[in-house]
């Protein structure tokens, strides 16, 4: 039987030839399956009122070497195995596809052309698309952790949309990460728990509901093998148009010429 390659791994056949240790983004094609699939967990997770839903410019899978996904796998199997979860067919690691908004320092994402990582220490982006998440760094933008010292994600896109930032680089777009992370059996709470470095005995993460201390739904993970980066959603509000660029439009449109700029 020939063994199992993740398909965000370098070595699976849809990714040979196509990425390396730089170049790590494959662009997907507007119509194609994941993209309609992280696509309407993006727009039906905006649920901030006073935030316009923005347009969606591209859609990029995250890959990495097949060395780095099998702790990920281990982890998985390690919850699957649990007596509470064993008997889901369907998800027994109860596996969720969740937003993560974070800086990015370098025009990663801009176009489809540009899928090289940044060596910026400071891009958390693209560090996270390098080397996964570190539960370690957890407060190292935020000094606030409402749930401890864990890796902070959400179903609420337009939550994550408020952790984004883009200070080096003029752009009208942002960037979120949507990753794979084994949620498990989640530990409800609707009040902060600042002190935790783990979930409680016996659950696998720790979920914050809206009512009491929350206004949007977040989830947590303390361990870096229950996360890994799947996809880079790019998104934003269309640039304004200049005087000059609406004045050729018209007269084009008008005397059916181009005109030089």
């Amino acid at each position: 039987m020939a063994s199992f390659i993740d398909e965000f791994s370098f070595e699976h056949p849809q990714n040979e030839g196509r990425v390396g240790n730089s170049n790590r983004l494959i662009p997907l094609e507007r119509g194609e399956l994941r993209y309609n699939e992280v696509a309407r967990s993006f727009r039906h997770g905006w649920k901030h009122p006073k935030k316009k839903l923005p347009r969606i410019y591209a859609i990029f899978r995250v890959t990495m070497p097949e060395r780095d996904l099998k702790p990920f796998h281990r982890y998985r199997a390690q919850v699957t195995s649990t007596p509470s979860l064993s008997l889901s067919v369907t998800n027994p690691a109860n596996e969720q596809l969740l937003f993560h908004g974070t800086t990015r320092c370098c025009s990663l994402g801009e176009d489809k052309r540009s899928t090289r990582v940044c060596d910026l220490p400071q891009c958390n982006l693209c560090c996270v698309i390098r080397s996964s998440f570190d539960v370690k760094k957890c407060g190292s933008k935020h000094r606030f952790k409402r749930f401890g010292l864990g890796i902070y994600n959400t179903t609420c896109s337009s939550k994550a949309d408020d952790y984004t930032a883009n200070p080096d680089h003029a752009s009208n777009l942002r960037v979120v990460i949507a990753s794979r992370v084994i949620v498990g059996r989640p530990y409800r709470r609707k009040k902060n728990a600042t002190t935790l470095t783990e979930p409680p005995c016996g659950y696998h993460s720790v979920i914050g509901e809206p009512g009491i201390d929350l206004n949007y739904e977040e989830t947590v993970v303390y361990n870096n093998d229950a996360i890994r980066p799947a996809y880079v959603v790019v998104y934003g509000d269309p640039p304004p148009i200049s005087n000059t660029k609406v004045l050729q439009s018209v007269l084009m449109t008008l005397f059916k010429t181009p005109l030089a700029s």
